[in-house]
Order: structure tokens, then sequence, then C-alpha cells
């Protein structure tokens, strides 16, 4: 059997990483964000999301039944609805969060805002796929997402200016920080990946703001 150098083990794993983190950016297409000041920001809840490799009502019921097996009816009840309340909250404003706290840094400011009636372009955001992750106790993985993102003049709503994807965005796994498994999958776990899909994108849009 052939063997490879460590090295080249290490710098192909660091390849395969950098390349699923990039993200495309046509500098020319989006050359409009440099002149607004506001970006309406609307969330897109598909039922085609996959969770590993189930669509999500798939995923729900099983990890319904998976705490309820483990623990009570109520704490899986109790899961669902946090899971909820996270998908359609907690892990969108952390994303925005982490979207606008970065680009304020930069000279061009521009704020992406949920519900701007007042902007002229909308970023259009859809799950499409996520990871959980998990802490097996001696072996743990952080959560990833990969997000759609399109771009459309608000009064051309159904013709995209651009579109790309932030594919498995991945942020670190900290027990801590509260990353730990408790009756069902951690959801914090979830809200750190989609932050780092804001900063990702935010650093992908630099190329346009500067």
């Amino acid at each position: 059997m052939k063997k490879f150098p460590f090295t080249a083990i290490i710098f192909f794993i660091s390849s395969q990483f950098l390349f699923s983190q990039h993200i495309d950016i046509d500098k020319k297409a989006l050359s409009f964000l440099a002149s607004q000041e506001k970006v309406n920001v609307v969330f897109v809840k598909d039922s085609l999301l996959m969770i590993d490799d189930l669509y999500e009502m798939e995923f729900i019921q099983k990890m319904r039944q998976k705490i309820t097996d483990k623990t009570t009816a109520e704490d899986a009840n109790n899961w669902i609805i946090d899971y909820n309340e996270n998908k359609n909250e907690t892990w969108t404003l952390a994303f925005l969060n982490q979207l606008n706290e970065k680009i304020g840094e930069d000279k061009n400011v521009i704020v992406f805002l949920m519900n701007e009636t007042e902007a002229h372009y909308t970023m259009q955001v859809k799950p499409t796929w996520m990871y959980f992750g998990y802490d097996a106790g001696i072996m743990d993985r952080p959560a990833k997402v990969t997000l759609k993102i399109d771009f459309y003049e608000n009064k051309s709503p159904n013709s995209f200016i651009f579109s790309t994807e932030i594919s498995r965005a991945m942020a670190k796994y900290n027990r801590e920080d509260g990353d730990g498994e408790g009756a069902g999958p951690s959801l914090n776990r979830m809200r750190k990946a989609f932050e780092m899909a804001g900063y990702k994108l935010a650093k992908s849009l630099e190329r346009v703001l500067d």
C-alpha cells in the first residue's frame, strides 16, 4: 500500500477545508451594494431543508422519538419548541448581527436589516443544509450550515441580480460555551454556525465594499 507523507495529508485536509469555506462573489454584479446604506433581508423557510441526510420534518420526528426514548416526551416537546424558536429568531439574528458587526468595521458602512421597507434591494437567505455536530465525550464535532444567498431589486423580486452559497460554515466547538449535548442536539452549536456564516459573508463582501 502506498503511503503519503504526513505533511501531504495535512495539506490535503487543509485544502479541502479552505475550498469548502470559499464563497463565490462577483464584484461587478454586486457593485450596487457600495452605494446603499440599507439592504432588506428575508429568510426563506423551505420544507426541503436537509438536516444531516433527512428532510427537516423527518429529522424532527426522529429527534422526538430519540429524546422520548432517552428521557421523556415532555423533554422532546420542549426541544422541538426551542428548535423552532431558534430557527425563526435566534439563528437568523446571530447571522445578521455577525454580518453587520464585521461589515461595520469597513469604511463604506452598509446595514442588513429584516423588514426594511425603505431599502431598494433585498438579500434572500435560505438554509438548505444543517449538521448539528455532536459531543460523544471523547470525541466532538461542531455544527455546520449551508445557506443559499440571492440578491434582487425590490421592484423585480423574481429576477435575481446575483446568487451564491455559503457552504458548510463551521464554528469552533467549545463545551464550556454550551456546545455539549442536552436532551437533544445542541441548538447553541448551530447558532455559532450561523454566526460563522455571517462572518464569512461579511469578509467576502469586503471585496465589493472597499
